[in-house]
């Protein structure tokens, strides 16, 4: 693992010398201590078990019901209703029902005319050791998903029905641990993808994707590249977010799934420039439709300056990409709201 703290340390210390509007903001403070202890602590072999992973970048299904409660909860059930079914209980305690919906919207929504693309046969890798995995394919019992992987799944299921022909490169900031770049290299070995993201996640993805597809598909910020000056990225990599001005490429799709929201609005406003200099033709948010809870004072929970879903995708619209398609519910069922944006 010596060489996820070398990445570590090195973009840690990189960070404290970047541009402000690279470092994490308000809301990202103190997610950035938390993560470094859990990281330190449990390892990264566990990611996907700490703490804090679901506050920051794994989301679950359900409400925390083990299976030992939801026996409990049965026992009471089955004396007030002879007829209740513990599978039937199960499911709706366990979050299986809402992963299932989730999944089943997914491929009723995705246009396989425009993007053919196999939802069923593919899903969530056992690396990190996820808490929840849902075997939803009764013809592939090897596959499972989780929640983040199902986000994307819808995320990518209303991109499907714009796009001219299947897109072949994506750009996202605030990846998480690189769950869409498993989605989509998993599915196609020719599609490039490119996270960008603050560390300690930049080391989590890059150690994620490695684990998946191995050190000759994913670059990484390793010694190879340097300090500073340019960045040519011919494949798939893992860079921190303050190297994007650096960044020598363009690509088809750029995505942000809940991390714009986390910033503030010149935060966004400037990422949105530099990505759209790059020569998107489409992009991707989900992100809340009124933006995070505003903090009471600098230091304090929250978001400074709450950037809204219209404020992206008005900034988006000074450079030339216009809304083409907007998603709530029955798609998306929150707060966030899904904007599929095309350069005119």
């Amino acid at each position: 693992m010596s060489i996820w703290s070398d990445l570590t340390d090195r973009s840690l210390a990189e960070l404290r010398t970047a541009p402000e509007t690279y470092r994490p903001t308000n809301f990202w403070g103190p997610g950035l201590d938390q993560l470094l202890g859990d990281m330190s602590e449990r390892g990264l072999e566990n990611f996907k078990t700490w703490p804090t992973s679901r506050v920051w970048f794994y989301p679950v299904y359900g409400n925390g019901y083990s299976n030992a409660s939801i026996a409990e909860v049965f026992a009471t059930a089955s004396r007030v209703n002879p007829h209740a079914t513990q599978p039937f209980l199960a499911g709706g305690l366990n979050g299986s029902l809402d992963a299932r919906r989730d999944h089943d919207i997914a491929g009723a929504a995705w246009d396989q005319a425009r993007w053919p693309f196999d939802l069923g046969n593919h899903g969530e890798n056992k690396v990190g050791k996820p808490p929840q995995a849902y075997r939803l394919n009764p013809g592939n019992q090897n596959v499972a998903f989780g929640r983040a992987y199902l986000n994307y799944l819808l995320c990518l299921s209303a991109l499907s029905r714009h796009v001219d022909a299947p897109p072949r490169s994506f750009l996202e900031i605030g990846g998480g641990f690189g769950v869409l770049g498993e989605i989509l290299l998993s599915r196609d070995p020719s599609t490039r993808y490119v996270d960008l993201d603050i560390p300690p996640l930049l080391t989590v993805a890059s150690y994620y994707l490695t684990e998946l597809f191995g050190a000759d598909r994913i670059a990484t910020y390793d010694a190879s590249v340097p300090s500073e000056g340019p960045i040519t990225s011919t494949g798939s990599a893992v860079l921190p977010n303050y190297r994007l001005g650096d960044l020598q490429s363009t690509f088809d799709v750029f995505v942000n799934s809940y991390s714009f929201q986390e910033m503030e609005p010149d935060v966004v406003d400037r990422y949105i420039g530099q990505v759209c200099d790059l020569g998107i033709n489409y992009a991707v948010s989900l992100n809340s439709r009124e933006g995070k809870p505003r903090a009471a004072q600098s230091g304090a929970w929250g978001a400074l300056d709450p950037v809204r879903s219209a404020d992206i995708a008005e900034m988006f619209g000074r450079r030339g990409l216009r809304v083409v398609g907007t998603y709530n519910t029955p798609l998306i069922r929150s707060a966030g709201e899904l904007l599929i944006m095309r350069r005119d």
